[in-house]
């Protein structure tokens, strides 16, 4: 039977745990042993995603060297019981291309050869901890005058380059393009076909980090750009169309709360709510969600468990919640594991999807004849007329 695993991402950045005295990567064990106290789940799924300095300049502007202190290396090589932990069957772990403040697409050489040279160590880092995958960024920064065709060409190049890097390198994790918001890319399913298989040409096993969040967001941004090609096309429509087309390049699903334009919000949640005092609205109607002007939960839930376990596939999902302490994320990574074990286990929901009409033109209303006003035969005779019709007159011709 296929298997549904729940995880969390990790980040270096995250202050939410520091009153608990919790901090990654040094007490990466303890969230490690949280997270399996909690899910009581035979796996365990952890996304990395380090932001700690990778490199110092060697020579201006585009040589870098690895940096010897860096956090996560000084971690893992200070804890070898750690290191078990991380290379175990049971563990299941990805890294994430390192993004904070850096551009690998920049016209300032210093900047995009800092984030070249960083993405390569924390690719280093992920084949020492034989990580199972690693999420790339094809875009870091918003770039809304720059030509988005022209840009994704070049970051296709930047590809390749992490390409070659991984090819010489012999490495063995599983590479991941991620969803991104637009106007950064892939924003769309469509978007992601093409952008996945331009990559594959370079690594035949790219797969997709299927990013809802973001995907919703940038459906939103779309719509207010002028750019979405038919409004009347929801974003669980384009979702359900995507699945359908990408159900077999989707490695996992980035799952989080999507709020007006929060998009790292619990599931299900107000931004400002927690799941131990609150309900996650996990199976509540479309309109509910509309309402609120959130994601609807309910809907991305059962297409997930439709695009995997029914078609006897695993379905990971990694909730990228941001600004969280680790209980109320894995309270929520509970919950949701609890749903979808509960919706692959029932018959499929019936659906009934949108149904966009092609607009019809309005015709123009037909003239209405007013009928003639009677007038009495008396009134009309006193007034020198007849109601009787005049008989054409013939006119004379000369002989």
């Amino acid at each position: 039977m296929s298997e549904i695993i729940v995880g969390c991402a990790l980040s270096d950045v995250n202050r939410a745990d520091l009153p608990r005295n919790l901090r990654v990567p040094e007490r990466l064990n303890d969230y490690i042993e949280l997270y399996q106290a909690r899910l009581a789940a035979p796996s365990v799924l952890l996304e990395i995603q380090p932001e700690d300095l990778w490199t110092v300049p060697a020579t201006f502007p585009d040589q870098f060297i690895p940096r010897k202190n860096n956090r996560w290396w000084r971690t893992v090589q200070a804890q070898p019981d750690l290191l078990a932990k991380l290379r175990a069957p049971k563990t299941l772990v990805g890294v994430h291309q390192p993004v904070l403040h850096r551009d690998a697409l920049s016209s300032n050489f210093f900047h995009k050869y800092e984030a070249i040279e960083a993405t390569k160590q924390a690719m280093e880092f992920a084949e020492y901890i034989d990580a199972d995958y690693f999420v790339f960024h094809l875009a870091q920064v918003d770039k809304w005058n720059w030509d988005r065709h022209d840009q994704m060409e070049k970051a296709i190049k930047i590809f390749n380059v992490f390409a070659t890097y991984y090819t010489a390198r012999e490495m063995s994790f599983t590479p991941l393009i991620e969803t991104l918001v637009y106007p950064k890319f892939p924003a769309t399913g469509a978007e992601a076909f093409l952008m996945l298989k331009e990559c594959r040409k370079a690594l035949r096993h790219t797969k997709l980090a299927l990013n809802i969040a973001h995907l919703w967001s940038s459906r939103n941004r779309m719509v207010k750009a002028g750019v979405w090609p038919d409004e009347r096309v929801s974003f669980e429509a384009s979702l359900e169309y995507a699945l359908d087309t990408l159900a077999d390049d989707v490695q996992l699903f980035d799952l989080s709360g999507g709020w007006e334009s929060e998009t790292h919000a619990v599931p299900g949640l107000h931004p400002q709510q927690d799941p131990f005092r609150y309900p996650m609205k996990l199976r509540e109607s479309a309109s509910v969600y509309a309402e609120s002007g959130e994601l609807d939960l309910n809907r991305v839930l059962e297409l997930m468990v439709t695009a995997t376990v029914r078609r006897d596939k695993d379905l990971r999902v990694v909730l990228q919640i941001f600004d969280r302490d680790i209980e109320q994320i894995l309270e929520a990574a509970r919950l949701i594991r609890h749903d979808l074990v509960a919706r692959a286990n029932a018959p499929a929901l019936e659906y009934r999807p949108i149904e966009i009409a092609t607009a019809k033109k309005k015709r123009a209303p037909a003239r209405r004849r007013t009928a003639a006003r009677r007038v009495p035969a008396t009134r009309a005779n006193k007034n020198g007329h007849s109601g009787a019709k005049k008989k054409a007159s013939k006119k004379k011709t000369k002989s």
